[in-house]
């Protein structure tokens, strides 16, 4: 039987962080693909979604590569073609993975760009080469370009005459549209691809005109609706297979059903004439398992091969198929095996019929075939009588008789079915002479399965490995096949191939059916064969394998048992026992062995002496020892058996000795039991096991037989006679005393005289027994003795009951007499006023007793129609049930006592019978003549009844509580309630005379139900009303996801038919380590509709909460993920929401912090509009609707929310504090309160800035009017005279000193929201570079872009052109110029020679720089080489000058442009890794403050600048507009200001939709027009120029979005410009052609000074003040680009280092003792030549647009960085540039930074040469080759031929030069060049 394990493999929310002896995993994310594994290093290779991992053998993640998503069309070719179709982001999804063992390659194929390829390195997946292009479609389409569709790969031999592996590959077609098929329609569907090309070309084309190729395609009318699925490939012989699943007809009809086929193809065919598939089917008892979802071919071991008699090196297929059963509601699987020398006999059985003329078998009608179809007519092989099976099988050559699709099927019966399971993956290896699968399924389990036979296979276990996720096809084994890798679309796990250990015993390992385990005998162990030693042997029966009665075990032991006093041989009967060792007896218990010898049937040894060797048994009576068989050889017990030693002695009672199964004896009046009974006198009864003769067994034992003897009973006081029964009571002699009883009440021991009457009989007097206990009754324990104290054993304890009757009748009369009913035998009876033993009672016993009385009474009410169980308590209630059954009534009413429910005297339980009306009345108890009344309260008859429900819905599951309300409704004892049919459980707690609540149950359907129902006891009472059930609430979308670690942040849970729920709550289940999840507790929702409802998140445990902090901490980026789920009254499918396909995965980050103010008492002073608290990690879970700031008791309206700020608007005026009595105090300064959801910090006071206010005397009051008076007289007579002077004047001064307090109001402002406003923009922007990544540009580009700067096309991008008709240089030529230009006296001389010239410019020599750059990319060690010689000269030079620190600061030479080349190409990989990123931070940071606010079209000003150049000196206050912008088909807020012009409106527009693409791919603004769909007339054509813009003075201003009046959330549409048209309603303008003379603004004419309302005009250095608000905005990310530039960590490139110890060497060798000079010399060199560069030039590395004002910005910024690296001290005043005075206080604190980054450089360990030239190797591996070398060359020669005198002498005067005949040299390169060529060059 096969054994399921319940072993979870992981919990699949977290990586299993550790990989133990048996299982390890990884998780990976989802989409996982395929999986490879290197069997020579054991990593592990999968393919995933935009991901490619790399893992030890372990599962330890070694590197992930990134795929995707890429910018891609299904209608486009991959880049760099250029495409006319719309690109958008995709995801990349795996599609081949597979490793060229030939060429050491990973293969990897991905779903983009057409299902192009790479290669990657086997140790580092990283290292990737492309081949996206080529010349044909074919060259780089290899597999499928969609998610879904297959593509099966595999590497096996190709065709002669190379018989080099090739790749072989079968891919759906996925051309569904007409676009898609331009190239889909080229990608045939089985291939065979070159591993050996530069491309994933055909591997072979032997005919491209007649389209003869290794290559398959589809009927193009065919593909796109007949789909073939592939679903494995192998190869086998000499062939290559691939499986698949199609339609077995070509009508796409209900009717046809999917059909399995197997697919040959011989490998010596370069033309696949031999293709030919066939049906593979496996059927069995009339169903047809007719898809196969995987396969494996194995050569199978003996177990399987010799009941398939196949030979040894055979192979055969093992196949997985499914089927659905009739019903199609489940899945049913099955195994079949077909071994492949059958497969090609069938194949070869229908190849024959298409060389027989069969034009049945001919392409199937999805194959192309001739015009006429193949198999036409006889072949010559069938004329010729050709028997050669190859001959038909390699079909190489018959065209005609090619395309075989076989009618004729391989049929197999399954070795073993599956029901309701889907088998998704399958591995096979061979171990003994088994065959063992393991088998994947769907819902994750993993099947062990031994193949036995054609007919039968056995599941010996079944793994769970990941909970309903299926296993992937691809499982693969370690290369030791000691463990196996299964994968499902998570996860990654390693399991043991077997677990042999776990097996205690040696039944337990060979039952279990595993193939793998044995039992090592010896050893006593569950291993493997090759774990066990001397198992090669099977008659030896050291390995046992196979069934489990082979297994080696004592059978049997004689004697079976031993006595401790005798010393006896034992027998130990043991098959199979090894006869190649010795062996001991070991008694484990006793920790004693001796020697075995052997018998003819096993190991005879000696039992212990216990006598001799001081063994005891204790008082035990026999003890079962493990009796061990010991082999000498391995010192393990290897067999076991239970064995017993006994003592007689230790068995003290007759019955147990005689009893036993031991040969042990009773000696009566010894009272002792004995294994020899020698010495015992007569009387002995023996044991069962004994052989000697006399009385046997237990039967003859004397003993007191207490079924027979009666009930003992004692009363207190009284003296009596027992009398006692039983068998074999002993005839005491003299020597022997009398009998004795004894009684032991606990407390005290009594005893008694006993006398035996006969052998059955004896008495005992007992005397007056006392008992202090207040209970009514003791038991206790009576024993008898006889002789020397010898023990009359009992069949079971004696007991004597002593009693006391007072007590026991509870002092009650009543219960005295019911005890002469129950218990006569007691004597007891009521007399003298209590309850007596009757011999005790002085006067006669009474047999009435006194009236009875009432205590309580429950329920007190019931319904009129009567059924109330009334309880009654109290006492005398009678005696028996007799007395009571006809005497209880209820308000008049007779009431029906229960029987069983009735107490004697102290309890009655009647049922209240039909009253009939309302009324009320007393309970009454009647016995004989007496009668009690319950006069405390009486009982109510009542009739309830009901009035309303409320609420009146609910859903159908249940769980709602309904409140009934009415009258009466607390009558009665049991009330239940029913809504129609369905009962509704009512709450007990509840229930009140008006109301009460119940709980509603389930129904099935949601319709209304009535009546309501109430049940009293039994009776009815309806209310015709209706309660509606409804549907089930469903939970469609949870938002956002994502939390604080405290909770409380509200979720938007959308969804239907929440308003029936009275109270949701939701909850969220939190996963531990061992794969199970506990709940939080449940936080309550708001419903706001029936589809929305409010949920705060609810909080974690502290404990886990500490582990959200610790990972944060630990800078781990993930969150703790849980499942959110819901109470929603009854319904529990919203409980839990995993497979529901919502997300509801929610994650916990750490909770942020909020700093407390800093000032004094943490009292902050507040001055301006905006209060500004700093946090941190405030943004990870909230947004600033989560954040309340109070102030006081009033809110602070949060304006903005950063990662590390709350900006919020206080108040206008100070709201009150709390003063210490907790009451509001206008003198107390009001406390400060953040609240994120759940956490509440308290920050500190705040203190509003106002001015005070003082209180004057009203008598100086009175005496300043009257002065004021006077006064006020003097001043009208002052104002009439000079009225018209001053008024005009004080109004312009009034308005200027309104306007300067204005803009410094406004600049604080700015200056304090801006940085909030920027850090919120560039959080989101992280966001968006997280998941797109930085646009950098390729090395190739950026290489072109640093050496040619400003160019977009040169010569060394195309190949060398012809002129005139011919070539103009000639292909020898140039390859003689290069060699000679290696050669290094010659490349220096050239260029001394050349820059001696005096028409050499600065132009050429940046020319000739960046040519030999060009030409050596690819060495560059011979480049610094060169670069090193030419320094040194320059070093010399510039020292033997008067000025040595201008040495590099200009370029000047050759050599110092090549400086600049040289460091620009070394540092692009440290750029693009490491210092790239701040760069662009900085450079997204400039523009989004730059296009915050205003910025002029024509002149590039901005209001937010940092050049003074460049800034706007307008006062211009836009509106911000957030507009709805729809471009292809996606509508995207975009934020704009009515200021813009459209043409700067269309850019923002583009920067939003496509943020994340590429400057390069995105559309050109021009090519756009921007529409407004919903304009005040209909849709409008927005342009900058329009026929309506008015021309005043020669000015024409272009239109901005106010001149069109357009509202904030306007719909935008944008249209390429041939779509424009097409929009009916739109009302194109005309453009205006430009006037002559006519001028253009946009915000201000730049000749004009800007003036104010009011004529005045304004000082525009007022704006200046701008300047430095847009610095403090820009301070931090020019801080951190300063940082990463002047970091020395192990991230810095060697040559940084190798080149300034050059700088700080030429110094000492020269002596130069300034420091200010090498500190200069460094500077020049990297900050200078490269940073500068970079910093100015960013759109160098990054594909992005730098706009004017961009540029300006980062201009100065790299002029800080110049200053920074200055040692000359600035005096800076007030006519100092802006930009020096904007950073003077920063520039210290960089210049510092610049001196110790040199300083740290220095103290550096110096860079080996092995080190540099190994990083220079690296640089020189990344040139790409896309230039042409010739045509650099070429230009290089011009200058060759322009100074060909000068270079020849100077060769010839330089000695290296002649000695190497350089001069020679040169003149043959002329005349090559010179002289005529047929050739062309390309180097």
């Amino acid at each position: 039987m096969s054994t399921k394990m319940g072993v979870k493999i992981a919990a699949m929310s977290l990586v299993l962080g550790l990989c133990g002896h048996l299982v390890c995993g990884m998780y990976l994310g989802r989409h996982l693909t395929h999986m490879a594994i290197d069997n020579e290093t054991g990593i592990v290779y999968v393919g995933g979604v935009n991901r490619i991992y790399q893992l030890d053998s372990e599962l330890t993640l070694m590197v992930e590569a990134e795929t995707g998503p890429r910018n891609d069309s299904p209608n486009c070719a991959p880049p760099p073609d250029s495409c006319s179709y719309e690109k958008h982001e995709t995801s990349n999804y795996n599609k081949i993975l597979l490793i060229d063992r030939n060429r050491n390659k990973l293969v990897t194929c991905g779903s983009v760009y057409q299902g192009a390829c790479e290669t990657r390195n086997l140790i580092n997946v990283s290292k990737v080469k492309e081949f996206y292009d080529g010349d044909q479609v074919t060259d780089y389409a290899v597999g499928a370009n969609e998610p879904n569709a297959s593509t099966v790969a595999f590497v096996a031999p190709g065709p002669p005459p190379t018989n080099h592996d090739v790749l072989y590959v079968g891919t759906t077609f996925t051309g569904r549209m007409r676009e898609d098929r331009i190239y889909r329609d080229e990608v045939p569907a089985i291939s065979s691809r070159s591993l050996r090309k530069d491309k994933f070309s055909l591997a072979a084309v032997t005919n491209a005109l007649q389209g003869r190729s290794s290559s398959i395609y589809l009927k193009r009318e065919i593909s796109p609706v007949y789909r073939i699925k592939y679903v494995s490939g192998f190869s086998s012989g000499n062939f290559s297979y691939f499986l698949t699943v199609q339609r077995d007809s070509l009508d796409d009809n209900r009717m046809t059903k999917n059909v399995s086929k197997i697919i040959q193809l011989c490998q010596k065919d370069p033309n696949f004439f031999s293709y030919a598939d066939v049906p593979l089917k496996c059927e069995h008892n009339g169903m047809d398992y007719n898809e196969i979802q995987t396969s494996t071919v194995i050569k199978p071991a003996s177990e399987l091969r010799d009941s398939l008699y196949l030979g040894e090196d055979d192979e055969i297929l093992i196949g997985l198929f499914s089927r659905y059963n009739e019903d199609m509601d489940r899945t049913d699987a099955a195994i079949c095996v077909y071994p492949m020398k059958d497969v090609r006999a069938k194949i070869l059985e229908n190849i024959k019929l298409c060389h027989q003329g069969n034009t049945s078998v001919s392409g199937g009608g999805y194959l192309r075939v001739g015009p006429r179809g193949n198999c036409n007519q006889q072949s010559g092989l069938v004329i010729n009588n050709i028997e050669d099976d190859n001959e038909y099988l390699c079909n190489t050559l018959l065209e005609s008789f090619s395309m075989v699709v076989g009618i004729s099927p391989i049929v197999k019966a399954p070795l073993r079915t599956f029901q309701n399971t889907l088998l998704t993956a399958i591995a096979v290896t061979t171990v003994n002479e088994h065959t063992i699968a393991f088998i994947g399924t769907s819902d994750g389990y993993l099947k062990k399965v031994v193949l036995k036979s054609a007919e039968r296979a056995h599941e010996y276990e079944e793994i769970l490995v990941d909970a309903n996720s299926a296993i992937a096809q691809d499982m693969a084994f370690d290369p030791k096949a000691e463990f196996i890798y299964v994968m499902t679309d998570t996860n990654v796990t390693r399991l043991k191939v077997q677990n042999c250990l776990r097996f205690g015993s040696c039944s337990d390992c060979l039952s279990d059916g595993d193939p793998y385990c044995g039992w090592c005998s010896l050893e006593k162990k569950c291993v493997l064969r090759s774990s066990c030693p001397n198992s090669e042997d099977p008659s030896m029966a050291r390995w046992l394998h196979g069934r489990a009665n082979q297994c080696i075990y004592i059978t049997e032991i004689s004697p079976k048992t031993v006595s401790v006093t005798k010393v006896e041989e034992l027998h130990l009967t043991i098959p199979q026992l090894p006869m190649t060792s010795t062996y001991s007896c070991v008694f484990q218990q006793l920790n004693w062995s001796s020697k075995a010898d052997f018998w003819y049937f096993g190991a005879k040894c000696m039992t212990p002496n216990f006598t001799d060797l001081g063994l005891s048994l204790g008082d035990k009576a026999s003890q079962t020892v493990t009796l061990a068989l010991n082999s000498s050889e391995t010192g393990k017990l290897f067999v076991t058996r239970k064995f017993t030693f006994y003592n007689c002695s230790n068995f003290k009672t007759c019955s147990s000795c005689a009893s036993s199964p031991f040969v042990c004896d009773w000696c009566i009046y010894e009272n002792s039991c004995h294994h020899n009974t020698l010495q015992c006198q007569q009387g002995i009864i023996r044991s069962q096991a004994s052989t000697l003769p006399g009385k046997r067994g237990a039967v003859h034992c004397p003993r007191i037989e207490t079924k027979v003897t009666d009930n003992i009973y004692l009363p207190v006081g009284v003296r009596r006679k027992v009398l006692l029964k039983g068998y074999n009571f002993p005839r005491l002699g003299s020597t022997f005393g009398n009998y004795v009883c004894e009684v032991d009440t606990g407390s005290y021991t009594y005893k008694a005289a006993a006398e035996r009457l006969d052998d059955t009989h004896i008495t005992c007097d007992m005397p007056k027994i006392e008992y202090s206990q207040a209970q009514g009754k003791l038991e206790a324990l009576m024993k008898v003795y006889w002789g020397s104290k010898f023990y009359l054993e009992t069949t079971t304890p004696l007991i004597a009951t002593v009693y006391k009757c007072d007590v026991l009748a509870n002092f009650e009369c009543g219960l005295c007499l019911n005890l002469n009913y129950t218990w006569a035998a007691l004597e007891c009876m009521w007399c003298d006023n209590t309850c007596k033993y009757s011999p005790n009672c002085n006067s006669r016993s009474v047999s009435s007793c006194p009236a009875p009385e009432i205590t309580r009474v429950f329920p007190l009410s019931g319904p009129i129609q009567g059924g109330t169980n009334v309880t009654i308590e109290g006492s005398n209630l009678g005696s028996t049930f007799e007395d009571i059954e006809n005497s209880v009534f209820i308000a008049s009413v007779k009431c029906m006592p229960y029987r069983h429910l009735y107490s004697p005297s102290k309890r009655i339980v009647c049922r209240a019978d039909w009253r009939g009306q309302v009324a009320e009345g007393y309970v009454t108890v009647k016995i004989g003549a007496a009668e009690a009344q319950y006069r405390e309260a009486t009982f109510h008859y009542q009739s309830p009844h009901l009035e309303s429900i409320y609420p009146v819905n609910g859903p159908k599951a249940g769980g709602s509580r309904i409140t009934i309300s009415g009258r009466n409704l607390n009558t009665g004892g049991h009330i239940e309630a029913s809504f129609g049919d369905a009962p509704c459980l009512v709450e007990s707690s509840s229930v009140s005379e008006s109301s009460l609540v119940c709980v509603t149950t389930g129904v099935w359907d949601a319709t209304p139900r009535s009546p309501i129902k109430l049940f009293y006891d039994g009776r009815e009472f309806p209310l015709s009303r209706d309660f509606f059930y409804r549907e089930n609430p469903m939970i469609e979308k949870i938002s956002p996801l994502k939390s604080i670690a405290s909770g409380g942040r509200y979720l938007t849970v959308l969804g239907r038919h929440f308003r029936y729920i009275q109270k949701p709550q939701m909850f969220a289940y939190i996963p531990t380590e061992n794969g199970e999840y506990f709940p939080t507790k449940n936080t309550d929702c708001f419903i706001h509709h029936g589809s929305l409802m409010k949920c705060p998140t609810p909080s974690l445990p502290r404990l886990v909460r500490n582990q959200v902090r610790l990972k944060r901490d630990a800078q781990q980026k993930a969150p703790l993920v849980v499942e959110l789920g819901f109470i929603m009254d009854g319904v529990l499918s919203v409980r839990n929401l995993s497979g529901s396909g919502i997300d509801t995965q929610l994650e916990y980050y750490q909770d942020p912090q909020v700093y407390n103010f800093t000032e004094k008492d943490r009292t902050k002073i507040f001055k301006g509009e905006m209060l500004i608290i700093e946090g941190h990690h405030l943004t990870l879970a909230a947004d600033k609707y989560d954040v309340v700031v109070l102030i006081g008791q009033q809110l602070c309206n949060v304006t903005t929310l950063s990662s590390n700020q709350i900006v919020c608007a206080p108040p206008p005026k100070q709201p009150p504090g709390i003063n210490g009595d907790g009451k509001e105090d206008g003198r107390e300064y009001p406390d400060v309160y953040v609240k994120v959801n759940n956490l509440s910090f308290h920050v500190g006071r705040v203190r509003y800035d106002v001015p005070e206010q003082y209180s004057f005397p009203k008598e100086a009051i009175a005496g300043i009017a009257a002065s004021g008076g006077f006064l006020l007289l003097i001043i009208i007579l002052i104002l009439i005279i000079y009225r018209r002077q001053s008024t005009k004047a004080e109004r312009i001064y009034r308005k200027l000193q309104i306007q300067l307090d204005n803009l410094e109001s406004n600049v604080r402002n700015e200056c304090k929201q801006a940085f909030a406003e920027l850090q919120t923009d560039m959080t989101d922007l992280t966001g968006d570079i997280i998941a797109s990544g930085i646009p950098f540009w390729d090395y190739h580009t950026y290489t072109f872009k640093v050496l040619f700067p400003g160019m977009s096309d040169h010569v060394i991008l195309h190949p060398p052109l012809q002129k005139n008709g011919r070539i103009k240089f000639s292909d020898q030529g140039l390859v003689l110029f290069q060699q000679l230009l290696s050669k290094k006296v010659f490349l220096l001389t050239f260029i001394r020679t050349m820059e001696d010239q005096r028409g050499f410019s600065i132009r050429d020599k940046v020319n000739v720089a960046s040519l030999l750059m060009i030409i050596y990319q690819g060495n560059m060690e011979y480049a610094t080489e060169i670069l090193k010689c030419l320094l040194v000269e320059l070093v010399e030079k510039s020292v033997s000058g008067r000025h040595p620190k201008l040495m590099l600061r200009r370029t000047e030479s050759v050599v110092e442009k090549l400086l600049s080349n040289w460091m620009s190409l070394c540092l692009y990989k440290y750029l693009k890794d490491h210092a790239g990123s701040p760069l662009f931070m900085l450079y997204k940071a400039i523009k989004l403050q730059a296009e915050k606010g205003p910025v002029d079209y024509v002149t590039g000003d901005a209001r937010y600048s940092l050049s003074e150049d460049k800034l706007l000196r307008e006062k211009i206050e836009p509106k911000v507009m957030t507009l709805n912008v729809e471009h292809n088909g996606e509508i995207s807020q975009c934020r704009v200001l009515d200021c813009d012009t459209v043409t700067q409106a269309k850019e923002k527009m583009l920067d939003m939709l496509c943020r994340n693409v590429p400057f390069s791919q995105r559309p050109s603004v021009q090519d756009l027009d921007l529409e407004w769909r919903n304009g005040p007339t209909g849709p409008v054509l927005l342009q900058d120029e329009e026929s309506t813009t008015p021309c005043k003075d020669g000015w024409r201003r272009y239109n901005m979005l106010s001149y069109y009046k357009v509202t904030d959330g306007a719909y935008m549409s944008l249209l390429h410009r041939q779509q424009t048209i097409k929009s009916l309603n739109a009302f194109p303008i005309m453009k205006m052609d430009n006037d002559p003379g006519t001028r253009h603004w946009h915000l201000a004419k730049h000749d004009d000074a800007t003036q104010k309302d009011g004529g005045v005009k304004m000082i525009s250095e007022i704006f200046l003040t701008r300047l430095l608000s847009t610095k403090g905005t820009l301070q931090k990310y020019i801080d951190d680009l300063f940082k990463a530039m002047l970091s020395t960590n192990h991230t810095m490139p060697p040559i940084i280092k190798y080149l300034f110890d050059f700088l700080d060497q030429s110094a000492g060798h020269y002596g130069l003792t300034d420091p200010d000079v090498v500190h200069t010399w460094k500077c020049n060199s990297l900050p200078l030549r490269f940073w500068v560069n970079i910093v100015k030039n960013p759109d160098f590395v990054f594909d992005i647009n730098k706009p004017h004002i961009v540029d300006s910005c980062l201009s100065v910024v790299a002029q800080t960085f110049m200053d920074s690296c200055s040692t000359s001290e600035h005096r800076l005043g007030k006519d100092s540039p802006s930009n020096k005075l904007l950073f003077a206080k920063d520039i210290v604190h960089y210049r510092k930074s610049v001196e110790k980054y040199f300083q740290d450089i220095r103290d550096q360990p110096a860079v080996s040469d092995q080190d540099m030239n190994s990083f220079l190797a690296e640089v020189s591996r990344m040139c790409t080759g896309k230039f042409y070398i010739s045509s650099a060359l070429r230009e290089l020669y011009s200058y060759v031929s322009k100074y060909h005198s000068e270079i020849l002498n100077a060769l010839d005067v330089d000695n290296q030069a002649s000695a190497q005949q350089l001069s020679m040299r040169l003149e043959q390169v002329i005349t090559n060049m010179e002289g005529p060529s047929n050739k062309t060059a390309y180097v």
